[in-house]
C-alpha cells in the first residue's frame, strides 16, 4: 500500500533553508517528506523536473468584493484568479457591502467563501470609532487584521485624531495587527479640484507628501496607544524613508509595511499608456520611486508584497475616459503577481528565495498563519506553485479568470508561467484551467499571542 497520497518529483524546491533539487511527499494535505521519494511510495505523482516549486503565495491584500459587489468579483472568480497565479491564500479586505465590521457579516462572508472559493482564505475586519464594541468579538472569530482607513468613503474612514486614538487603543488591548492606509482625503479633494482629471492631475492630487504626511501622525498615535501597525501599499521614496525611520524608532515588529507589484514595477509612463486601466490609489508614481521601493525591499524596510487586487467593472473604469476623477481606482492583480514580481526580481539581482520570503513566508508570519502557510517544510500545508521559468509569455487580460479583463500589465512579457497550483495537496489549477471543485477553499484563522511565529 502506498505511503503517500501524492509526490511532486524532481523540482527545484524553495525551502526556508534554500533551493534544493528534491521530491515532495504529501499525505492528508500536509507535506510529509522532502527528499527522494521511492518509486511506488505515492499513489499519484507529478513530474516537476526543470520546474521551480514554490510555496503557494500568501496574498495579504485582496479585495474579493463578496458580499455586495459581486458584479465586480466574488469568491469564485477571485479564487480562480488566485489559483491561476499561484496564490493559495487570500486575505480578504473588509470594504464589502455590508462592510465587515460585526460578527454577522463575518459569518456571512465566511459562508460565501467556504461555498465558492477554491483556495484558502482569511478575513480582515474594519475598525472605526463606530464599531469599537464589535472588535473583541471579531478578534475572537479570527480576523487576521483590523483595517483602519484614513481616506475613502465615510462608511470606512475614522476621522479626527481623537477617534483614531480610541481605535488604536482598543486594538492594542486585543494585541491585534492594524492595517493602515494613509492618505489625506480632504486635501486630495482640494487638489483634485485644481485639475481637470488628466493623469498628471491625479498624480499631483495624491503626492507622496500626503501619504507620508498622513502616515507619520497616525503611526505616532498608534505607537502611543501600543498598537501594532502594518502600513499598506507604500508607494514612494518619501514613504520608504519615513517607514525606515519609524522602524528604527519603534520596537521590532510594531511597525511593518508592504508594497504592491504595481508600485514596484509600473510608473507614470505606464499610467499614460494604460489610461483608466492603470488608475489606482496611491497612483503610479515615478521610475525613481520604483527604484527606491526595490532598495527598501533589499534593505529590509519592506516586510511583504501584497497585490491590492481591486477589480471593478470595465464600465466603471471607462467613466474616467477623459476625466479620471469619474473613474473608480483599482485593477486586478492576483494573476499577475507571481510572474511579474519573480521576473522583475530576476532582472534586479534577487532570487527565488527572496520572492518566497516577501510573497509567502513573511506575510504568513505577520498575520499568524506560519508555518501552516508560506513554507515548504514537513508539517506545513501542501500549498505549492509549480512554475516554468523557461516559458516566456505575454500577459493577456482578456484571458483572466477574474471578472476584470483589463490590466496595466497587459502586453507585458514575463518569464514565469504558473503551470500547476496545489492547495492542501489537491491540484486546483493545471495548465491554464481551474480544476478544483468550488468550496475546496477553507477559512483560515490566525495563531494568537505566543503561538505566533
Amino acid at each position: 500500500m502506498a505511503e503517500f497520497d501524492l509526490a511532486v518529483l524532481g523540482g527545484r524546491v524553495v525551502t526556508p533553508d534554500g533551493t534544493i533539487r528534491a521530491d515532495i511527499a504529501i499525505a492528508a494535505g500536509k507535506i510529509a517528506a522532502i527528499g527522494a521519494v521511492p518509486v511506488g511510495a505515492a499513489r499519484r505523482t507529478i513530474a516537476a523536473e526543470d520546474r521551480l516549486v514554490l510555496p503557494g503565495v500568501v496574498d495579504s491584500h485582496v479585495h474579493v468584493r463578496d458580499p455586495g459587489y459581486t458584479y465586480k468579483e466574488d469568491f469564485a472568480s477571485a479564487s480562480a484568479a488566485a489559483a491561476a497565479g499561484g496564490v493559495t491564500t487570500m486575505m480578504c479586505m473588509p470594504n464589502t457591502d455590508p462592510v465587515l465590521d460585526r460578527a454577522q457579516v463575518f459569518y456571512d462572508t465566511a459562508a460565501a467563501g467556504e461555498t465558492k472559493s477554491v483556495v484558502d482564505f482569511a478575513l480582515q475586519g474594519l475598525a472605526t470609532a463606530r464599531n469599537l464594541g464589535e472588535l473583541a468579538a471579531l478578534h475572537d472569530l479570527g480576523v487576521v487584521t483590523f483595517e483602519v482607513f484614513l481616506a475613502g468613503p465615510d462608511s470606512l474612514i475614522t476621522q479626527g485624531r481623537a477617534d483614531q486614538f480610541k481605535v488604536f487603543e482598543a486594538l492594542a488591548q486585543l494585541d491585534a495587527t492594524t492595517g493602515l492606509y494613509p492618505d489625506d482625503g480632504a486635501a486630495a479633494q482640494v487638489l483634485d479640484g485644481l485639475g481637470s482629471g488628466r493623469i498628471a492631475d491625479i498624480v499631483a492630487a495624491h503626492p507622496p507628501e500626503l501619504e507620508a504626511g498622513t502616515l507619520l501622525p497616525a503611526a505616532t498615535l498608534a505607537a502611543a496607544a501600543g498598537c501594532r501597525i502594518h502600513f499598506r501599499q507604500m508607494s514612494s521614496a518619501l514613504s520608504a524613508a519615513c517607514a525606515a525611520a519609524l522602524k528604527a524608532k519603534l520596537p521590532a515588529g510594531r511597525f511593518t509595511c508592504e508594497v504592491t507589484p504595481h508600485h514596484l514595477t509600473l510608473n507614470q509612463t505606464d499610467f499614460e499608456r494604460a489610461g483608466p486601466a492603470g488608475h489606482i490609489m496611491p497612483p503610479l508614481r515615478s521610475a525613481a520611486d520604483n527604484d527606491a521601493l526595490w532598495a527598501a525591499l533589499r534593505a529590509g524596510t519592506v516586510d511583504a508584497i501584497g497585490t491590492d487586487h481591486s477589480p471593478h467593472a470595465w464600465a466603471e473604469k471607462l467613466k474616467g475616459d477623459g476625466d479620471l476623477r469619474h473613474a473608480i481606482p483599482g485593477f486586478p492583480g492576483l494573476e499577475t503577481f507571481l510572474p511579474v514580481v519573480l521576473t522583475e526580481m530576476r532582472a534586479r539581482g534577487f532570487d527565488e528565495g527572496d520572492f518566497v520570503r516577501f510573497a509567502c513566508g513573511n506575510p504568513a508570519k505577520l498575520f499568524g498563519l506560519y508555518p501552516r502557510k508560506g513554507a515548504i517544510q514537513v508539517g506545513s500545508d501542501a500549498d505549492l506553485a509549480i512554475v516554468d521559468e523557461a516559458a516566456g509569455y505575454l500577459i493577456e487580460p482578456l484571458g483572466f479568470h477574474s471578472k476584470a479583463h483589463y490590466s496595466p500589465f497587459g502586453g507585458r512579457t514575463v518569464q514565469a508561467r504558473v503551470e500547476r497550483t496545489l492547495v492542501r495537496g489537491e491540484v486546483v489549477f493545471e495548465r491554464g484551467k481551474v480544476v478544483a471543485v468550488a468550496g475546496h477553499g477553507q477559512l483560515l484563522k490566525p495563531q494568537r499571542g505566543r503561538d505566533r511565529r
